[in-house]
């Protein structure tokens, strides 16, 4: 017999040779011996390795609490992994006062971790080209993944602490620590704390709303400074957006605000936020913030 039970013996070490039994009930085919970038199965077999080869980064930027390398995401659709993995490298240093002397806890190596194993995701695109349902199975939503790093699930504990024992030397981990996320709202007067990920809106000339996600890494002169990891000659990867900027939001949100209150100004306590739309004066290929951003922080046990 071989259910949930086992798994939770396996990941006791107490049942070892239950193992034998989940291999024989499920068997993933293997990929021919023909190399095709289309073949479904080809990312089962793709090495973490050849994404370290393969990755591919912009280095030496304009950043005070992120990384000044960034990671150039090219086709995949890995913004919010990406951005989590880089808030993840900031409270590590700075929340525990780590030292990475071994490179184990690269950008590289956590986003590896959080796609392949927290909240798996394929990883076609940095490496290799994928086939657009690949790349369409890519899409997280960002508290999904922030629930996941921070809470257990019935068969595996936190992600954290999965990323955590990266290194097998309890003496070279970080160390034990809980982690928390926290929903803030941006707004023209807010105080920057600490690197947020954030989501940015662009309108693209044929009416086509596209969402990516960001990391803000301070800022200055009243304008937001942002990590892009899609960069290109019309994206660089740093943006700059206005703080005074009004906010993204859909269309019908806005429309029953309107209906609601005579207007398009969002108030939650004491904040006020101008909401904007592609049917409501946003305008084209300049980037919009949506209004909820979330920091990770790493408490000490």
């Amino acid at each position: 017999k071989c259910d949930v039970t086992s798994i939770h013996k396996i990941k006791e070490n107490k049942e070892r040779a239950l193992i034998r039994e989940i291999t024989s009930i499920i068997s993933i085919p293997s990929s021919s011996s023909h190399f095709c970038l289309d073949d479904e199965n080809l990312t089962k077999s793709v090495k973490v390795s050849s994404l370290k080869q393969n990755a591919t980064k912009c280095v030496g930027l304009d950043f005070e609490n992120v990384t000044k390398d960034v990671l150039d995401q090219k086709s995949s659709n890995l913004c919010v992994p990406i951005s989590v993995a880089t808030l993840l490298r900031f409270a590590i240093k700075n929340d525990l006062g780590f030292e990475d002397e071994y490179d184990q806890y690269t950008a590289v190596n956590i986003l590896s971790t959080l796609t392949l194993i927290v909240y798996p995701r394929s990883m076609a695109g940095l490496n290799l080209h994928p086939n657009q349902k690949e790349t369409k199975f890519q899409t997280n939503e960002i508290e999904l993944l922030l629930e996941r790093l921070c809470k257990k699930t019935y068969l595996m504990e936190t992600g954290w602490q999965i990323i955590r024992k990266i290194f097998s030397e309890e003496e070279d981990r970080p160390k034990k620590s809980t982690c928390v996320f926290e929903q803030v709202i941006l707004h023209e007067n807010f105080v920057f704390l600490r690197p947020l990920t954030v989501t940015g809106a662009y309108l693209l000339p044929n009416g086509e709303v596209i969402f990516h996600q960001m990391t803000l890494d301070r800022i200055e002169n009243n304008e937001y400074v942002l990590q892009n990891n899609q960069f290109s000659d019309d994206h660089p990867p740093v943006i700059r957006i206005k703080q005074r900027l009004p906010h993204y939001a859909i269309p019908h949100f806005i429309a029953h605000l309107i209906y609601q209150t005579g207007n398009n100004i969002e108030v939650v306590g004491n904040i006020q936020n101008v909401l904007i739309s592609e049917r409501h004066n946003m305008n084209s290929n300049e980037w919009y913030l949506l209004p909820h951003a979330y920091s990770i922080t790493l408490v000490p046990e």
